[in-house]
Order: C-alpha cells, then sequence, then structure tokens
C-alpha cells in the first residue's frame, strides 16, 4: 500500500489513510484512499479536476453525456429516480409539504413531483445552467449555487434533498450541517441518495467521497441528524442490486456530545465481496439485474 499523510478524512479528520484503488476514469486517473481511521473512501480533491466547483459547470455534462443540454436518456433516467423518491417520502407518512428545496436539481423533475404530488413550493440549486434553464421554464425557482440561494435570504425548507450529490462533494459533514443550520426547519427532513459503495461501481473521476450503509449513517450522526429510513435498492437500474443508499432523516433535538466515529473494518473485503455478487445476479438474472436505460 501506498501511504500518504496531506490531507484530512472528510469524516472523522484523520491523516492516516492508504491508497485503496488507482483508476482511468473518462482519461484521467483518480485515486481513492481508505481512511485507516473510520474506513471512509475518498478522493484527495487538491488531485482531482471534480474538486473544483467550475467542473460542474462547464465540464461535467460534457464529460458524462458529451453534452450540455439534457439527453432524452438522463432526463428519463431522472424522471423514474424522482418517481421512486416520491413514492419514499409518502411510503414514510409525509402526505404534504411547504417549501421543498432540491439541492443539484437538474432538469427540476424530482422537484416537479413533489409540487404535483404533494404540493410544495419548490426550489431548486443546479450548476449547470442549461439544466437550470429547463427547470426555470418549468416555474421552478432556480439558483446557481448554494451560496446564491443562501444570499437571497431564505425563509427555511420543510425538506431538503441531495440526491446524488453528497458523493460529489469534498466536505459532506460541513455541507450537511450548513444545511441544517441555514435552511432546513428543526422538524424538516432531510432526504439523501448516494451510490452504495458495495453495489455499485462507485468509483468515477466526479465522486470525490464513495459511502457505504456505515459511513453515510456516521457522516449524518456527525452532522446531527437522526435517520428516520435508511433504504438500499437499485430503482430505476436494478430490481436485484442494492445499488443505491437513499435516507430519510431529521435534524436531532441534541447534537452529538463528541466527534468520534465508530470505525468499519474489512472495508476491501466487503467492497470484494459485493462485486462479486453483483457479478452472479447479473449473469444469472441478466433482465432484473439491469433495467433498460432507455425506453423500448
Amino acid at each position: 500500500m501506498v501511504e500518504t499523510s496531506a490531507f484530512k478524512c472528510p469524516l472523522c479528520g484523520s491523516e492516516n489513510h492508504q491508497l485503496f484503488q488507482e483508476l482511468d476514469s473518462f482519461g484521467l486517473t483518480v485515486r481513492y484512499y481508505l481512511c485507516q481511521k473510520c474506513g471512509l473512501v475518498f478522493q484527495n480533491p487538491a488531485e482531482s479536476q471534480a474538486g473544483d466547483p467550475a467542473f460542474y459547470a462547464n465540464v461535467y455534462r460534457q464529460v458524462y453525456q458529451h453534452s450540455e443540454q439534457p439527453t432524452p436518456k438522463d432526463l428519463r433516467q431522472q424522471r423514474l429516480r424522482a418517481e421512486h423518491a416520491s413514492q419514499f417520502i409518502k411510503e414514510n407518512g409525509i402526505s404534504k409539504l411547504g417549501r421543498a428545496l432540491d439541492i443539484g436539481a437538474s432538469a427540476g423533475l424530482f422537484l416537479e413531483s413533489l409540487r404535483k404530488d404533494l404540493g410544495a413550493q419548490v426550489y431548486g440549486v443546479e450548476l449547470g445552467q442549461a439544466y437550470r434553464e429547463v427547470a426555470a421554464a418549468k416555474g421552478i425557482s432556480m439558483f446557481e449555487s448554494l451560496e446564491a440561494l443562501e444570499a437571497s435570504q431564505p425563509e427555511k425548507f420543510e425538506l431538503v434533498s441531495l440526491m446524488h450529490v453528497l458523493e460529489h462533494l469534498n466536505n459532506p459533514v460541513e455541507k450537511l450541517v450548513e444545511i441544517r443550520e441555514q435552511l432546513l426547519e428543526g422538524d424538516g427532513f432531510l432526504l439523501v441518495e448516494v451510490p452504495n459503495l458495495y453495489a455499485h461501481d462507485s468509483f468515477e473521476i466526479a465522486h470525490l467521497t464513495c459511502f457505504s450503509p456505515h459511513t453515510l449513517k456516521a457522516c449524518l450522526a456527525k452532522a446531527g441528524y437522526q435517520i428516520v429510513r435508511f433504504h438500499a435498492h437499485g430503482l430505476p437500474r436494478s430490481q436485484t442490486l442494492k445499488l443505491f443508499l437513499t435516507v430519510l432523516a431529521k435534524p436531532t433535538r441534541e447534537l452529538p456530545s463528541n466527534s468520534h466515529v465508530k470505525p468499519e473494518h474489512f472495508v476491501h473485503i466487503k467492497r470484494q465481496i459485493g462485486m462479486l455478487w453483483r457479478k452472479i445476479l447479473s449473469k444469472i438474472l441478466p433482465k432484473i439485474s439491469w433495467l433498460p436505460l432507455e425506453a423500448a
């Protein structure tokens, strides 16, 4: 293993970490490190282009989709994800919402669902201009950054969602604290969805942090949230593979008295077993293990 101590773990702050995996992602070398104290897997943002916010405004869509404009495939996946997330919220007893904020709102399809199904007043943050314009054309109040939203001094929100956003941040705990303190009502809800380290490929240039169930729960606890429901699933991509982790949480009434993070062990082995199980299911049940990206 290659050892390094030039930067800190974004979960526990330790400088004791080792190289977990090095790979090529879209023609660029990406290195992931494993924190030896808590078990979080993450990139050094100083090494990654994705550590610069300008990457998402100017490069991200071109790299991933070869287009800054929304593509039919991307919009279909967003719609299916929005339907699943809306259903997840309703299954947990939320039948009506006031103000709702989606950070990383993309084309605004999830916010449309919240407005239609739960009567929410919807707001979004999206770095990509083309996607932001699509959402704004639907009557959604859009902001180009979280800083721009906060500068508008908004009233607090009953729901704040980060759907496939937290893994793109180099400071996930700090951002969750900021949301709790500045944006979320005291009895409001936080909705988070991320790839699952033990089932999803996870490793790519834009994913600065890769969460297991353990480390995602630890991040939420350290940031001052209690979990209402934690769900591992594969929708809208799979009926068998637990590709994604979706969490509904609320701010804790009392913040943790210390910052100790219970360590996770055997991360390498859990990753290997999870990816092997994915390979087996993909081979024996291909049609339900991988649902189509595009409509037939």
